[in-house]
C-alpha cells in the first residue's frame, strides 16, 4: 500500500479493533437476553408441500446453474481484462478509479449462478442425516470454483458442511475429522493464492506449473490476512486524508448493485454516492476494509459501535431464532450459511456480503415463497421435528 503506520496508528487500530470486537459481544449477548440459549438438537425434516417448493424451486434456478457451470468449466482465465478468452462475448474491463475488474457485457449473477446450488446441496446433507456420500455434492460446487482461482466457496461450504454434522449428530464442539479438514481447506487457501492459475493451465494445456514460497505466501507477504494492515491504514486515512467521514453513504450501493452493468454501462462502483475513495489515498486496490474499518470510514468511533452492534444484534437474533422449537426447513439451512457467511463478511466490511447471501439464501426465500403461494400454510411443529436417530 505505499505505507507504515506510526506507532499512534499502530496502538489505536489495536484499539479500534477491540471496540468493534466487544460492541459485536455486547449486542449479540442484549439479542439473547444475556442469558445462556441451548439449541433443540431437533431433526428438522422438510414436509411434503416444502420438497415440493424445493424442487420446483431447484428446475426454475437449473438452467442458470447449469449455463454457470458450462462457463466455468470452459472459460479460460488470463487474469487480466479479457479475462474469458475462450467465450469472446464476455469481457470484462477495469475501473481505473477503484481497480475493480467489472463485466462489461452480462453480469456476475448470471456467470455466478453456480453458486445456487449450494443451498440445494445442504439440503441433501440434511435429508440424509449426514451420510458420507452427501457431501459430495456441496464440495464438487465448490471445487469448480477452484478451476477459476476462487477460494470463498470451499472455505464457507466446508464451515456450514463442519456445523451441519454437528447439529445432527448432536455435538457442541468440532471433532478432529473437522480440525483436519479445516488445515486442508487453509492449506488450499494459502496454495490457491499463489497458484490461481495452475488448474486452468493443466486442463488447458496439459502443463503443470507449481510452486510454494512461503515468504511470498499467505503467512508471509501476501495480502490475504493483512486485514490489520488495511485497518492501519483506514484510520490514517479517514478522516485526516480523506477530510470527511461517509456517513453511511457507500451503503447506497445496495440500490444500485442489482442493475446489470449491460442495461447500465455507467453504472457507478460501488455507491453513487463517494465521499470516502481510499484508493485516492495510496494503493488500496483489492484491499478489504473489513467490517470494522467499513464501520470507522462511516463515523469513526461511533459507526464501529454502529456498524458491529448491529451486526452482533443480527446474529443474537437469528441464533435466539434458531434455538425455538418448530423453525421451518427454510430458516434452518438458512441459518448455518449465515453464520458461514460471517467470515467473509468480517473480512470484506460493505454490502458486498448481500452478493453471497442472494447465492447462499436465494433459492430457500424462492422455495418458501413458492410453497406459499402454491399451498399457503405454514408447516406445524409436528410436520417438521422428528426425534434424531
Amino acid at each position: 500500500m505505499n505505507f507504515m503506520p506510526t506507532d499512534d496508528i499502530f496502538l489505536k487500530t489495536l484499539f479500534v479493533s477491540d471496540v468493534g470486537l466487544l460492541s459485536f459481544i455486547g449486542a449479540y449477548l442484549m439479542a439473547l437476553g444475556s442469558k445462556p440459549i441451548q439449541p433443540t438438537f431437533q431433526y428438522i425434516s422438510p414436509t411434503q408441500s416444502e420438497l415440493r417448493a424445493f424442487l420446483i424451486a431447484f428446475l426454475l434456478l437449473s438452467p442458470l446453474i447449469l449455463y454457470s457451470l458450462f462457463l466455468a468449466l470452459t472459460m479460460r482465465q488470463t487474469y487480466g481484462v479479457t479475462v474469458f478468452q475462450e467465450l469472446g462475448e464476455i469481457n470484462m474491463t477495469i475501473d481505473p478509479a477503484t481497480g475493480q475488474k467489472l463485466f462489461a457485457d452480462t453480469t456476475a449473477y448470471v456467470v455466478n449462478a453456480r453458486n445456487f446450488a449450494f443451498p440445494f446441496a445442504g439440503l441433501l446433507i440434511q435429508m440424509t442425516r449426514g451420510r458420507w456420500w452427501s457431501y459430495a455434492a456441496i464440495f464438487l460446487c465448490a471445487l469448480v470454483a477452484l478451476q477459476l482461482g476462487e477460494r470463498w466457496e470451499i472455505v464457507i461450504s466446508t464451515l456450514v458442511a463442519s456445523m451441519m454434522t454437528l447439529y445432527i449428530h448432536r455435538r457442541r464442539t468440532f471433532t478432529s475429522v473437522h480440525y483436519a479438514g479445516m488445515v486442508i481447506v487453509l492449506a488450499l487457501f494459502v496454495m490457491i493464492g499463489q497458484n490461481r492459475d495452475s488448474l486452468i493451465k493443466f486442463l488447458t494445456t496439459g502443463e503443470i506449473e507449481f510452486s510454494f514460497d512461503i515468504a511470498k505466501s499467505s503467512f508471509g507477504s501476501h495480502p490475504d490476512f493483512a486485514n490489520f494492515d488495511f485497518l492501519t491504514f483506514i484510520l490514517a486515512k479517514v478522516p485526516s486524508v480523506s477530510g470527511t467521514y461517509s456517513y453511511f453513504t457507500q451503503y447506497l450501493g445496495i440500490f444500485t448493485q442489482p442493475i446489470p452493468r449491460m442495461i447500465w454501462p455507467d453504472k457507478p462502483v460501488g455507491s453513487p454516492v463517494q465521499w470516502v475513495n481510499l484508493a485516492a489515498y495510496g494503493n488500496f486496490v483489492s484491499r478489504t476494509a473489513s467490517l470494522v474499518g467499513d464501520g470507522w470510514i462511516s463515523l469513526g468511533y461511533a459507526g464501529v459501535v454502529t456498524t458491529l452492534g448491529l451486526c452482533g444484534w443480527f446474529f443474537g437474533t437469528i441464533f435466539r431464532k434458531f434455538c425455538q422449537p418448530g423453525i421451518s426447513i427454510y430458516f434452518y439451512l438458512a441459518y448455518f450459511w449465515m453464520v458461514g457467511l460471517l467470515l467473509q463478511w468480517a473480512r470484506d466490511g460493505g454490502y458486498k456480503i448481500l452478493d453471497f447471501f442472494l447465492f447462499c439464501i436465494g433459492p430457500l426465500m424462492l422455495a418458501y415463497f413458492i410453497e406459499r403461494m402454491f399451498w399457503g400454510r405454514p408447516a406445524t411443529l409436528s410436520d417438521k421435528a422428528q426425534p434424531s436417530g
